[in-house]
């Protein structure tokens, strides 16, 4: 880009401006959202299957064939796989979170 490009689109959100896009503080509570449910739901998934409800429900006492298989131990496991699989999405997206830059408004260049 030294021969007088014009700089891609991309380099653009990187370039600093004094503006805040309008909907960057929507977009910033809605991946805050995101995160926290992700989280939240990692954390019910891996200690519900071991918890009491899980083998006492409503469910189960309406249709007691399918208690073989919901206090089957690789049931569990996988509710639990589930679980640590959102905990990491949200991990990962705390860091994606810190590492984004905002977008903000302002001509090319920050002139």
């Amino acid at each position: 880009m030294s021969h007088g490009a014009s700089p891609s689109p991309w380099d653009r959100d990187l370039e600093p401006s004094s503006e805040l896009a309008p909907n960057a503080g929507r977009a910033w509570v809605w991946r805050l959202l995101y995160i926290l449910y992700s989280l939240e739901v990692g954390i019910f998934l891996m200690f519900l299957p071991w918890l009491g409800i899980w083998d006492n429900n409503y469910l189960l006492y309406r249709y007691p064939d399918v208690r073989p298989v919901m206090s089957n131990a690789f049931l569990k496991g996988g509710v639990l796989g589930l679980g640590i699989v959102n905990i990491v999405i949200g991990i990962q997206e705390i860091g994606l979170f810190r590492r984004r830059p905002r977008r903000r408004l302002g001509p090319p260049g920050g002139a």
